[in-house]
């Protein structure tokens, strides 16, 4: 990994974390369950300082956990979770705005939305001009997504 990117240094912390000995093998074992915002910087695993936007990840077979920085997760895992990142900060600048697609289905997964509030996020993402109530509806959502990331350890 570049810019500060151990990736090493990661897949070495990884793979003590891991029943898997494999790299392949152990990127498997890893899901991401939660995603949150640091009050104060802090390292990731691959040593990259400061990182502000974490992923947590859980282990399927050893029950391990850890946190890592956005771009981690994106390279380990595949998931882009610098969509759902970029969501957050849309929406807690302009409360008006949609969460982004990725960032409604990651929600929805873990509870923070309800299936009438995905839905309505899938109909209305694209729509700028919206009604009283439907407008309503938005802020209610964005305000639950900001809440949630604002706790850290979201599951």
């Amino acid at each position: 990994m570049a810019d500060g990117y151990n990736f090493q240094q990661l897949k070495a912390a990884i793979l003590a974390l891991s029943r898997a000995s494999e790299w392949e093998a152990a990127r498997l074992e890893w899901k991401l369950v939660g995603i949150s915002e640091a009050d104060e910087p802090e390292t990731c695993l691959c040593g990259h300082f400061p990182i502000v936007e974490l992923c947590s990840i859980t282990n399927r077979v050893t029950g391990n956990s850890t946190d890592v920085g956005n771009v981690c997760v994106k390279r380990f895992l595949g998931f882009r979770s610098d969509l759902i990142f970029a969501s957050i900060k849309r929406i807690r600048k302009d409360v008006d705005k949609s969460i982004g697609a990725e960032a409604t289905v990651f929600f929805h997964e873990r509870g923070v939305i309800n299936d009438w509030e995905y839905q309505f996020q899938q109909s209305t993402h694209a729509k700028r001009n919206l009604s009283v109530k439907q407008l309503a509806s938005r802020h209610t959502i964005n305000r639950k997504v900001l809440a949630a990331v604002a706790r850290r350890g979201l599951s």
